[in-house]
């Protein structure tokens, strides 16, 4: 019997759970060892192949290669291990938690092999492997050794091998967040461009993405090339992912600058010296003249047209370490201005390394934890002091960093109410529509009154997942189609209008042949509340309501479905439904004018 301290396979399961939040994340903790490297070219190659029991084509393998500074035998195998890396003192890099290459890699497979050369020299190889490692079986990284390239590999990545360079193969994929390598791209490109935009847009680096697929047992053709190209959530930088502006705007940038504030912070270093760095707050928005101009030619609204569906996917304030964004968090925002006009603000936090434990930034350089909008009162309270200042006192005598913290939040906090203001002065509603003051209907009266009585039955423990999500534009458009039978024009303005709104719920009436006087469906953070109009119910009473006493019963039914929303055992929901269609069906029998048979029945 094993007497050791750790389980093995137990240890390697968890960090296979280190926490990458897909394939995307995975795959740029390998770009930033590439970066690292000085790399000025980065391939990420995905190999495809029909496999057993499927018609179509799957990733079976995914590789990266760099032209970057390449590794001897030592530190590779330094590189390989958990914890290890060359660069855990480097102040100003991105890389120093030594977890990168071998965390990101069994995330997503089983098997990882590396091979790296410098000076022109042959490549050194190692490798690790999930369920040897589980077995105790490989119980230490490989000595690496000279050995070369595959020729499969060799052949399809390089017409010419780099002078220096690093290659890495993933296989025995097994925890792909998507199977083809088009989707692999198609959802690391918004992504990848926007976390190493600063890189691409200086030309310090290429990243493209190619698929591959066999020709035969050891060779690869080249199926399909893309190149990342710049995301730049401020839309300050030019030449990006961003669709070209019209007219004469085509080679300007979509947002002006509109302040840049820097904040001194202290820090103590691993040494225990008293450090101070700088943290820089930049903020953008829409150009005025460009909003005019798209909106001069535009049936609807700017959040409507290309350029507003692009920024709609980068809405929140950008946290970027050593020029690479950790993450765009938009809590930062009021939910309205989310809904609204916040797409067309940009604001970006930049700080070095050397802050990373000050702001909480994770080993897998996903987040930093610690860079969040607190609410003052609250945490002063939840710590035990009587008032705000009082709790600041304490965090400045016990020299707690969180004081540093907070005052970066306090400077982003008044940037975006400094920018919320300044959107007054932008129009982004084209011709024919009218404003978010529009008056409501009677059925946004009554979602908007289930949406506010959801959020306090949130608040006060009744947890459904319909308030947490965000509404997504695309997502109610599908719920909308498939759901409620409606076009995709319907959907579309339906849907933005309830992300103007900000309402949870959408009540709509529908000519519907079935016995219920109501359907209910949820998806995303939508509730879609169905009213029968074919229903006997409906026309006797509904119809002929007013519009107090209709918000009223339409308001109640939302009521039923929030009560579905929080059923989470199946059998319970099950029942609801059976409840809510066999109820429609006896009303229908109750009030419909009875037949001579009927009536003789008794």
């Amino acid at each position: 019997m094993s007497n050791r301290f750790l389980s093995a396979s137990t240890v390697i399961e968890s960090l296979r759970d280190n926490g990458y939040n897909n394939t995307a994340y995975a795959l740029a903790e390998l770009i930033d060892n590439s970066l690292q490297a000085k790399a000025t070219r980065v391939e990420v190659g995905f190999i495809e192949e029909k496999l057993a029991k499927r018609k179509n084509y799957t990733v079976s393998e995914i590789s990266l290669w760099d032209n970057g500074n390449g590794m001897d035998a030592e530190t590779l195998r330094v590189a390989m291990q958990f914890g290890g890396g060359t660069h855990r003192n480097d102040s100003s890099g991105m890389g120093k938690f030594g977890m990168g290459l071998p965390n990101s890699s069994i995330s997503q497979c089983k098997r990882v092999e590396v091979w790296s050369w410098q000076k022109g020299g042959e490549p050194y190889y190692t490798y690790l492997d999930v369920d040897a490692m589980k077995e105790g079986t490989l119980e230490e990284v490989p000595m690496p050794e000279v050995s070369p390239i595959p020729v499969k590999y060799e052949e399809a990545f390089f017409n010419k091998r780099p002078e220096s360079g690093t290659l890495i193969i993933w296989s025995k994929l097994d925890r792909l967040s998507w199977k083809t390598g088009q989707s692999i791209y198609r959802h690391c490109e918004h992504l990848v461009g926007r976390m190493y935009r600063n890189f691409i847009c200086n030309d310090n680096i290429k990243i493209e993405s190619r698929t591959y697929r066999p020709s035969g047992s050891e060779k690869l053709d080249t199926w399909k090339i893309e190149v990342f190209k710049a995301n730049d959530p401020m839309y300050l930088k030019k030449n990006t992912s961003l669709p070209v502006l019209p007219g004469s705007y085509k080679n300007e940038a979509f947002f002006e600058l509109m302040d840049e504030e820097i904040v001194s912070v202290e820090y103590i270093n691993e040494n225990g010296e008293p450090k101070r760095d700088d943290v820089t707050i930049t903020t953008s928005m829409v150009k005025k003249s460009i909003a005019d101009k798209i909106l001069k030619n535009t049936v609807g609204r700017l959040g409507g047209t290309e350029w507003g569906k692009h920024c709609s996917k980068n809405v929140g304030v950008s946290i970027v370490r050593a020029n690479r964004e950790l993450v765009l968090r938009d809590s930062f925002l009021t939910s309205a201005l989310r809904e609204s006009k916040g797409r067309f603000i940009g604001v970006e936090i930049s700080f070095p390394p050397s802050l990373d434990a000050v702001f909480g930034v994770t080993n897998n350089k996903q987040d930093a934890v610690k860079l969040i909008p607190y609410d003052m009162n609250s945490i002063s309270s939840q710590a035990g002091f009587d008032s705000e200042q009082e709790y600041l006192r304490d965090l400045e005598e016990n020299s707690d960093s969180l004081l540093q913290v907070l005052k970066v939040v306090s400077v982003i906090k008044k940037q975006v109410s400094a920018l919320t203001k300044s959107l007054e002065t932008i129009n982004v509603i084209g011709k024919g529509v009218k404003g978010a003051e529009e008056t409501k209907t009677v059925a946004e009266g009554a979602a908007g009154k289930a949406t506010q009585g959801s959020v306090s039955r949130e608040k006060h423990g009744h947890k459904t997942e319909t308030i947490k999500d965000e509404l997504k534009k695309e997502d109610v458009v599908e719920h909308l189609k498939s759901a409620g039978g409606m076009t995709q024009d319907e959907a579309e303005s339906k849907a933005e209008r309830l992300i103007l709104t900000g309402n949870r719920f959408l009540i709509e009436d529908v000519a519907r042949d079935s016995e219920a006087f109501f359907d209910v469906s949820t998806s995303k953070g939508l509730t879609l509340v169905l009213f029968n109009t074919n229903h006997v119910f409906y026309n006797k009473l509904v119809n002929k309501l007013g519009e107090e006493e209709l918000e009223v019963i339409q308001t109640a039914i939302a009521g039923f479905a929030r009560v579905m929303n929080e059923t989470t055992h199946e059998g319970k929901l099950n029942h609801l439904n059976f409840i809510r269609r066999e109820w429609g069906r006896v009303i229908s029998e109750f009030l419909e004018e009875p037949t001579d048979d009927d009536v003789n029945d008794f």
